[in-house]
């Protein structure tokens, strides 16, 4: 009997202490956020959905710990309390010490590194500054990578239509008018040297969007000398023109040798006239007169083009372009100079004028001038405002350089 009850009390006494060991274990305790975030997990698990994030130095309840991860309790907005996870590299214990591990974590639920969770959600500014350096350097390598730069130069045949009329017209009015019986044989204005440069970017592949520009000058005199009765006279014309095209252009490569080009431009161009009458050249009673205007205008065109490539190296390729460019500018404003040899000077601004002198019923010369409103004196037909043509075609070789 003795023995029975000696029994019984050291079985009380064991279960006593092993529950007061539980207790010990289980026992709630504090720990402090010692991040400048720390964020609170559905579950013990670094890819787990996360509740919220804590701020630095927020003392939080611990229930237990689960591995490297611990239970917290916190209060919801409806006044309820809620339980999450937050990883130990986050918190630190502040009472009444660290806890014995209650619940050990699964095998199957593999535990994540330590070092995983504090990459994921330690945010101090030298890191986020540095995560935001790379992104942009990503981001400005794959552009770049898109990006290239052509450039290039050769000849263009333009038809400057009504200025070489003008010019040949001119001629023949004095011709006319001193009584020479012939017809002016002058050079017209055609071809200029030219060279531009083209920005491209890859919007796709083998499609690629681009900027750029051309441009190109040139003049052309035409002195003519002639003689009626022993009298010398002299007509002295010169033309030229100037144009810088900007366009937007879609360039398509469908092979890697040959591409073709098509785009927008806007032209900003100039054209200019001097003519130069003198009589009685070489003898007392010389005289001139002369008429000087200098113009611009701008108007929208379209440019075509074909062109194979060649590469010289991985980022370097030579290629050959053929092109038609469409332009007909018809608003040149500008200035007109006329003076004489006998001091008279005077200056007319407007715009470019074109019409027909008439000189009998079935003779007239075509004459362009700079004048303030439109001509309507006597002999003057058909008049309107210039319409210069700026169309034409293009031979260029250049270098096409990839970033």
């Amino acid at each position: 009997m003795r023995k029975t009850v000696g029994v019984l009390i050291i079985i009380v006494l064991v279960v006593g202490l092993f529950s007061l060991s539980l207790q010990a274990q289980v026992q709630k305790f504090r720990v402090r956020v010692v991040t400048e975030q720390a964020n609170i997990r559905v579950k013990p698990d670094i890819s787990s959905e996360m509740l919220f994030q804590i701020p630095e130095g927020t003392e939080l309840e611990a229930e237990k710990k689960e591995g490297e991860w611990f239970l917290v309790v916190f209060d919801r907005a409806d006044g309820t309390k809620g339980r999450g996870y937050v990883h130990e590299s986050l918190v630190e214990v502040i009472s009444p010490g660290k806890p014995t591990v209650v619940t050990p974590i699964k095998p199957e639920q593999p535990v994540p590194a330590k070092e995983q969770e504090p990459v994921r959600v330690e945010k101090k500014p030298e890191s986020r500054a540095k995560v935001k350096i790379s992104e942009q350097a990503r981001i400005a390598r794959a552009v770049s990578d898109r990006l290239s730069i052509s450039v290039h130069s050769g000849g263009v045949y333009i038809s400057a239509s009504e200025l070489n009329e003008a010019t040949e017209g001119v001629t023949n009015y004095y011709f006319y008018a001193f009584g020479y019986n012939g017809r002016a044989n002058l050079t017209p204005l055609h071809l200029a040297f030219t060279y531009g440069m083209d920005f491209f970017y890859q919007v796709s592949s083998g499609f690629y969007l681009g900027l750029g520009f051309d441009y190109y000058q040139r003049s052309k005199a035409n002195p003519t000398d002639f003689a009626v009765n022993d009298n010398n006279y002299s007509v002295r014309t010169t033309i030229g023109i100037k144009d810088l095209p900007l366009r937007i252009s879609l360039m398509y490569q469908p092979a890697k040798l040959f591409y073709l080009r098509l785009g927008i431009e806007y032209h900003l161009a100039k054209a200019r006239y001097s003519y130069l009458v003198t009589q009685y050249v070489n003898s007392p009673e010389e005289s001139w007169t002369s008429w000087s205007g200098t113009t611009s205008g701008h108007s929208l065109g379209w440019v075509e083009a074909a062109g194979l490539q060649w590469s010289a190296t991985s980022w370097c390729q030579l290629f050959l372009e053929s092109s038609y460019r469409y332009a007909r500018i018809k608003n040149f404003h500008g200035t007109n100079v006329y003076a004489d040899s006998d001091g008279l000077e005077q200056t007319e601004k407007g715009d470019l004028y074109y019409w027909q002198v008439q000189v009998s019923s079935n003779v007239s010369y075509p004459v362009l001038f700079v004048r303030d409103r439109i001509p309507s004196e006597l002999g003057v037909i058909n008049p309107r405002k210039a319409d210069i043509s700026f169309s034409g075609f293009s031979l260029q070789l250049g270098l096409h350089f990839k970033f």
